[in-house]
């Protein structure tokens, strides 16, 4: 009972917001692209453990990467340049406090980029207000308030199969 009303609440307060809707969006060429956001959820250590590696690749090809992660306790990877957000960071519904998204949202990346699997509250938080040019998640009917593009994962699929997915649709939009 008390989900399902968190549930409503928090789709109602992000759905209310003007701002959702009055942010100017761009398509993003892959070879134009300078900056990304990578938005990450640190459940599984392994699994996120693989995604940085394949997220420094992007730095490689002279890409600005910045990543933000959700995690209920603690973060994995301290070391690592991730601005982490934990449960005690969120209030009764689900929604981040300003003070600890607001430096993240008010950045202009090229590419915004969630890559966890499953629905995350605070991500889609942050999604949903971040100034990106381009917003990209995985494919959910109720979620277009948080992506201006989305891709379906088939099962089976990993993150990385996603990320392919995702770089290939960027190339595309350059031909």
């Amino acid at each position: 009972m008390l989900r399902s009303i968190k549930n409503s609440l928090f789709g109602k307060f992000i759905r209310s917001k003007p701002y959702t809707d009055s942010h100017e969006r761009k398509i993003a060429i892959w070879k134009d692209i300078k900056t990304i956001a990578f938005l990450l959820d640190g459940t599984d250590a392994i699994a996120l453990r693989i995604l940085l590696n394949r997220i420094y690749t992007y730095e490689d090809e002279g890409k600005k990467v910045s990543l933000f992660g959700y995690v209920k306790k603690s973060p994995p990877f301290k070391q690592e340049p991730i601005k982490w957000i934990t449960q005690k960071d969120l209030n009764w519904i689900g929604i981040p406090k300003m003070s600890n998204i607001k430096s993240f949202i008010e950045k202009d990346f090229d590419v915004l980029i969630n890559t966890a699997e499953k629905s995350i509250r605070p991500l889609e938080f942050v999604s949903t207000y971040s100034k990106a040019n381009l917003r990209i998640g995985l494919f959910e009917e109720k979620k277009t308030y948080c992506y201006d593009f989305m891709i379906r994962q088939l099962p089976g699929e990993t993150v990385d199969d996603y990320l392919t997915q995702v770089e290939l649709y960027l190339k595309m939009m350059n031909s």
